[in-house]
């Protein structure tokens, strides 16, 4: 059963990264202090854009604990109801670190290019969201993967880092 949704991870992952190669992709800064935007053509054969946020900037003073549960509310709605990803990544900081070992790098970036094409197809359950200060889970099931949970660790709030190999819920 393992190795069976490890094959399904792993083909969804490398179709998808197909997808990112394929879609023509071009940055827009107007200066050298603005953030590149990811736009992707969308037609018959190509997804819709999505556009990169500015990172999320580090909190002074750093929120409090129910301040940060309330950013990573808004965090879970985006990214897991409505699937808006460019809402959803404005709360990920430009330090960002990616522990998924499918992962091309580090920053929000690389996050944005997988996720990008074949997010907003993705039929999403959701199964329970957990803030434990400073780490929220979210666990949900995707048409794509199976059952996943993926834990994030909040500093300052912002997401700085993210895990979702071998993950468990909290209580399970």
């Amino acid at each position: 059963m393992v190795s069976v949704r490890i094959v399904a991870l792993l083909a969804g992952l490398l179709g998808a990264m197909e997808m990112v190669s394929a879609a023509p992709t071009r940055s827009t800064p107007d200066s050298a202090s603005e953030v590149p935007t990811r736009v992707m053509v969308e037609d018959d054969v190509q997804p819709a854009a999505v556009v990169t946020p500015p990172p999320c900037v580090a909190m002074t003073p750093a929120p409090s604990v129910e301040e940060t549960q309330a950013r990573f509310d808004k965090f879970a709605n985006a990214f897991l109801v409505t699937k808006n990803l460019t809402e959803a990544f404005e709360y990920i900081a430009a330090s960002y670190r990616n522990h998924n070992p499918f992962a091309s790098g580090d920053g929000p970036g690389p996050a944005l290019d997988v996720l990008g094409p074949i997010w907003p197809s993705t039929q999403i359950t959701v199964l329970g969201t957990t803030f434990q200060s400073p780490q929220g889970w979210l666990h949900y099931r995707n048409s794509m993967s199976g059952e996943i949970v993926d834990r994030y660790r909040w500093d300052a709030g912002c997401i700085v880092e993210h895990w979702d190999q071998g993950e468990k819920y909290p209580g399970t």
